[in-house]
């Protein structure tokens, strides 16, 4: 990219014509100077991957082409910049010459009593004045000026003027009249740019008419100017206001360059997704930047230059992505093409389960294969996914009947859930446990049930079964704490030195499980993903059987301390 930026730029050059080229070259230039800072960018976080000294300094390696570009680069400036002088000496000699030119029509206006060498000299004067180019803009409204009112003085005093011009005079005063009543009428006009416009017309053709009668020339100007002259004040007015906002507009648009600079920064995974939502980014931004006024003469090209910079980077990378991808692509045609072979392999086979598992893992190669050209990849996925169907629709039609019987074992399964669900223990901790097993038998005895149901019917009747057995957990504890009465008589009769470490024993017990407890959560927190709910329902179960422990040594702590009060 960078070789084609200077071929143009030196392509440009070879043009003479500095004025005509200019703004080419400087967009060239511009645009090449921005791919070699983000082949800078591109080599610096290389170089920060690799291992290196301490003391070491990154360094950047410049093209071969960057040493020209720099030449032609200096070559521009220095060109553009004796263009700059020349215009600049050109204005400086147009405005000796037209000072020259307004002393001369003093010296005709002053001296010359002879009517016509007066006129000649004027006329000569007036060609001469309209040939010179511009002068320096800081002098262009003082020169101007004085031309204009020389120009008038010159008719004023003329005595030969007052006889041959008479007529034109009120002629002249009619045209001024009606450019007045014009005047008049520019408030009518809303639009204010077509207002200033207008005025600014009138104006022109005010000073084009030429000088009117003297008795009433002051008053008529007088008239005509305060029509018009307001409009200019509105004018200005606007514009301040107008100015007001560049201020605004300039933050809005650094703001957009910032956002667009930190997408071109942002890492992401390469892929065909990835482009287009970044793509709809860079252009949402690009809409956004057109609703967004003028930010003053001296910041609004410098903004536009570096946004249209960022974005200009920004569609060259995902060029280079598709262009890579466009190769690679062909690489994923004959990837999928072999795919399709061994679907169409497959299609009509009857081993349903290892089939299957090879079906899908097909489909799994096809995402991972790469995308093929546009005009390949629907075409080559129509002919995969009829091979797909072809097969899973047979082994639909085959297991029709067998989902008939897991509906009727789902019915069979929600009754056992009803009977579990309405059981309640007795007194009889073995008729229980047996009755318990006995749901738990029955239920295994049943086939399988819908794939969709699965999960719900097997934790429903996994709580309600744990409910129960929780409840026979809690009734051990119970007695567990009412024997271990008979082991609090005796450590009471040994002595108060046997029950402290007894207590020291079962603190340390409560100890361990409770870092088990936390070792557990600990590990709860590591299962995600397919299968993850079961190990964490059967790590709670865990939880809480410790906790029970941990009250039932609690419990007995509580009596070994009753005992040595009473002790």
């Amino acid at each position: 990219m960078r070789s084609e930026l200077l071929q143009r730029i030196q392509d440009l050059l070879q043009n003479a014509d500095l004025e005509a080229i200019r703004k080419d070259v400087r967009n060239a230039i511009q645009s090449f100077r921005a791919l070699t800072q983000d082949e800078i960018r591109s080599q610096k976080e290389a170089w920060e991957k690799e291992e290196h000294e301490l003391d070491e300094n990154f360094v950047y390696k410049p093209a071969e082409e960057e040493e020209k570009f720099e030449e032609l680069a200096k070559e521009f400036k220095a060109r553009e910049n004796a263009w700059k002088a020349q215009i600049a000496e050109d204005q400086r000699a147009n405005l000796v010459l037209k000072q020259g030119l307004l002393q001369e029509l003093r010296n005709v206006i002053q001296e010359e009593e002879n009517i016509g060498k007066a006129f000649d000299s004027f006329n000569q004067v007036r060609e001469k004045w309209d040939a010179i180019g511009d002068v320096p803009g800081n002098n262009y409204k003082e020169v101007h000026d004085e031309y204009y009112r020389l120009r008038d003085e010159f008719f004023y005093n003329i005595n030969i003027y007052k006889q041959l011009q008479e007529n034109d005079l009120q002629v002249n005063f009619k045209k001024k009249q009606e450019l007045t009543e014009k005047a008049g009428k520019l408030t009518e006009i809303e639009d204010i740019k077509e207002r200033e416009k207008a005025a600014r017309d009138l104006q022109k053709q005010w000073f084009d008419i030429g000088p009117s009668p003297r008795e009433s020339y002051k008053e008529m100007a007088d008239t005509f100017f305060s029509l018009t002259r307001p409009v200019f004040d509105e004018v200005k007015a606007h514009y301040e206001k107008v100015r007001e906002g560049f201020e605004e507009n300039k933050k809005l648009k650094e703001d957009v360059i910032n956002e667009l600079r930190e997408l071109l920064a942002s890492d992401f995974e390469p892929n065909h997704k990835a482009w287009q939502k970044l793509t709809s980014s860079v252009i949402e931004m690009q809409k956004k930047w057109k609703t967004i006024g003028f930010a003053g003469k001296e910041h609004n090209e410098s903004l536009w230059k570096q946004f249209r910079e960022l974005a200009d980077v920004f569609f060259e990378k995902k060029q280079v992505y598709y262009d890579i991808m466009k190769e690679e692509g062909k690489g994923a045609k004959k990837a999928k093409m072999a795919l399709i072979e061994k679907a169409e392999a497959l299609k009509d086979s009857t081993d349903w389960k290892s089939v299957t598992q090879a079906m899908l893992q097909l489909q799994k190669d096809w995402k991972t294969a790469g995308s093929c050209p546009p005009s390949d990849e629907h075409r080559l996925w129509k002919k995969f996914h009829k091979a797909q169907d072809h097969f899973f629709n047979a082994k639909k039609s085959q297991f029709a009947e067998r989902n008939k019987d897991e509906k009727k074992n789902l019915e069979l399964k929600r009754e056992i859930l009803k009977k579990v669900g309405a059981f309640k223990l007795t007194k009889n901790r073995a008729d229980d446990l047996n009755k318990l097993k006995g749901f738990s038998e029955e239920w295994r005895a049943i086939g399988f049930v819908p794939r969709k149901n699965m999960d719900e019917l097997v934790n429903n009747f996994s709580k309600a079964m744990d409910a129960h057995y929780d409840a026979l957990s809690a009734d051990r504890s119970e007695r567990s704490v009412a024997n271990y009465s008979d082991r609090v008589e005796k450590l009471a009769q040994a002595g108060e030195r046997d029950i402290k470490r007894e207590q020291s024993i079962l603190r340390d017990k409560i100890n361990r499980l409770n870092a088990r407890i936390s070792s557990t959560e600990e590990n709860m927190a590591r299962f995600t993903g397919k299968g993850a709910q079961s190990i964490v329902d059967q790590a709670e179960k865990t939880i809480k059987g410790y906790q029970r422990e941990i009250e039932e040594i609690k419990a007995k702590l509580k009596l070994l301390r009753e005992a040595v009060a009473e002790k």
